[in-house]
């Protein structure tokens, strides 16, 4: 009975990569994902109907990735100082509230300072990745982010679907439901993180000011990650600024695609990158640089394949869909192998703030991308600025090949 063992098999791995505070967030998440995927894919396009411009989502984004930094800088420091479950706490019930007051948005404007707020929320997202590898199963670093990424990414199957048919049925009060939904999820969220996370790591004896200047001693770690950080934050940020920005508003508006298959086609990406992380999951060894490369090289793949039918105007969808499956399962394969290089490279005691650092300069580079990425797609249009994308997305990866290809 092959797949009784392969599925015994799976089982048995998955509890042991899922036990204790990574089970939590991985349950978590799960929920998170499970609303979420009636509003995310179409955030953007509902922005628009409230009143915003394409120049304005550009600004709306970028001004909350900002905040999103700015907030990341004390995030940082206290995940390493009250630690991380005081944290997180913290900011998922700021989160929470956010939720329902998308939901209550009357106009473009009012949509735009809940979305700061919610971004300046996330102040808590050091304290979640330090949670996570302080957890994760000593040498299985790779596999246990690809297992948060299968069991968080689940209800991305068949949420959008949803998602689009209460959109297209009843504009923007489908979204609005779908936001309450959200808002509910948050709050029993909020309830299981207060009741089952357990605390990982706090400072002993230290005074908050001597956690800013620790890092000083750490040096040639910094170092390693900064280069690191020049990939993640800056040089893909540009990579995917347009796609990330314009993504739903280029397929729903541009391309003529119905708000429904625009959910299939993200439920589709999302299916194939849980498949992909299940085989890899079977690897016996993992050789983490060859990952990353690889999963950069099948980012800059689904950006280009995203431009095509701008080109063609014809199989539209395929090509959509073909895109977006290539960029969920690149997507994953890049993060996890990221994640799993600066678990190994970040002594516990900085990875609070140190994970903070990457998290302030990923935003202030998402900031500074969005804006690119507006003025490249209002002047030169969806398609030449997805191609231009794709060019940086190669750069990116001839860079991030060189830094990891001895390692």
């Amino acid at each position: 009975m092959p797949l009784k063992s392969a599925v015994k098999q799976y089982t048995v791995e998955l509890r042991e990569l899922l036990a204790g505070n990574v089970g939590v967030m991985a349950l978590s998440w799960f929920l998170f994902s499970l609303a979420g995927g009636l509003v995310n894919p179409f955030f953007s396009k509902y922005a628009k109907d409230l009143g915003a411009s394409d120049i304005d989502v550009a600004y709306m984004r970028s001004t909350g990735m900002l905040a999103l930094a700015l907030s990341l800088i004390p995030g940082g420091i206290l995940a390493d100082y009250i630690g991380r479950a005081k944290s997180i706490i913290i900011g998922t019930a700021c989160v929470t509230v956010a939720q329902f007051l998308y939901a209550l948005a009357p106009d473009w404007w009012f949509f735009f300072y809940v979305y700061v707020f919610d971004q300046a929320s996330h102040f808590y997202q050091p304290a979640l990745t330090a949670i996570v590898m302080d957890s994760v199963p000593r040498s299985k670093e790779f596999k246990g982010f690809l297992a948060l990424n299968i069991v968080t990414s689940i209800p991305s199957v068949f949420m959008p679907f949803i998602g689009g048919v209460l959109y297209e049925k009843y504009n923007t009060t489908g979204v609005r439901v779908g936001f309450l939904a959200q808002g509910v999820v948050a709050l029993t969220v909020l309830v299981l993180r207060i009741k089952a996370l357990r605390e990982t790591y706090i400072a002993r004896d230290k005074e908050l000011g001597s956690l800013i200047f620790e890092l000083a001693g750490y040096r040639p770690v910094l170092v390693k990650t900064l280069e690191l950080y020049i990939y993640t934050s800056i040089l893909q940020q540009v990579a995917v600024g347009v796609s990330a920005t314009y993504g739903a508003i280029y397929a729903m508006e541009v391309l003529a695609v119905p708000k429904s298959m625009w959910g299939v086609v993200s439920s589709v990406a999302t299916l194939g990158g849980i498949v992909s992380s299940l085989i890899l999951l079977r690897l016996k060894r993992t050789n983490i640089s060859l990952m990353a490369t690889c999963g950069s090289i099948g980012v800059v793949t689904n950006i280009l394949l995203f431009a095509l039918p701008y080109f063609t105007r014809s199989h539209v969808l395929e090509l959509l869909a073909l895109a977006s499956l290539i960029g969920s399962i690149s997507s994953n394969i890049l993060g996890s192998s990221i994640s799993a290089m600066l678990t190994l490279i970040l002594p516990v005691e900085v990875r609070g703030r140190a994970i903070g650092i990457q998290r302030i300069l990923d935003n202030i580079g998402a900031s500074i991308a969005s804006i690119i990425a507006g003025l490249l797609y209002t002047s030169l249009g969806p398609g030449q600025a997805l191609v231009i994308s794709g060019l940086v997305g190669l750069v990116s990866t001839m860079y991030l090949y060189a830094l990891v290809r001895d390692k």
